[in-house]
């Protein structure tokens, strides 16, 4: 299977050992999207003051949405993602945003719904092609093929 162009959601997450590793302010995390992406749109969600919902897209016109939630844990919530988008805005998160880059864990959709609770790791170093090569791993493991 080539998982170059599957799209399914993506969690990225703070460890379990730090779970607000990243100090996950969501104003501030609505202001670094705004600094490092030509158009975006967020918003607090009603009802829900940890929670915040977004939308951008790069120079290059890739499209991401999702949430960032910082009540249990620190998270971001990416929807319908090809490897190489979940690999782009992954790579923004650890370089430009988070306070030290060995603090993302992954896991996917496909993982939730096949009851497979593994935390995968987001490298902390590597270049944009060993970070997809660590999300199609994960998919590969997770499909089977």
């Amino acid at each position: 299977m080539d998982f170059d162009e599957y799209s399914t959601a993506y969690l990225l997450y703070a460890p379990a050992k730090n779970p607000q590793g990243w100090n996950l302010d969501l104003a501030a995390f609505g202001q670094a999207l705004d600094d490092a992406f030509p158009e975006v749109r967020y918003r607090q969600e009603d009802g829900h003051s940890a929670r915040l919902s977004f939308w951008v897209m790069t120079a290059e016109g890739e499209e991401f949405d999702g949430f960032a939630d910082n009540e249990s844990r620190d998270t971001i919530a990416l929807s319908s993602t090809t490897v190489d988008e979940a690999a782009q805005f992954s790579l923004w998160l650890r370089d430009a945003y988070l306070p030290a880059p060995d603090l993302i864990r992954f896991t996917s959709e496909l993982a939730y719904e096949g009851d497979i609770d593994t935390d995968w790791r987001i490298p902390a170093g590597g270049d944009h092609e060993r970070v997809a090569d660590e999300l199609k791993q994960h998919l590969q493991v997770v499909v089977g093929g």
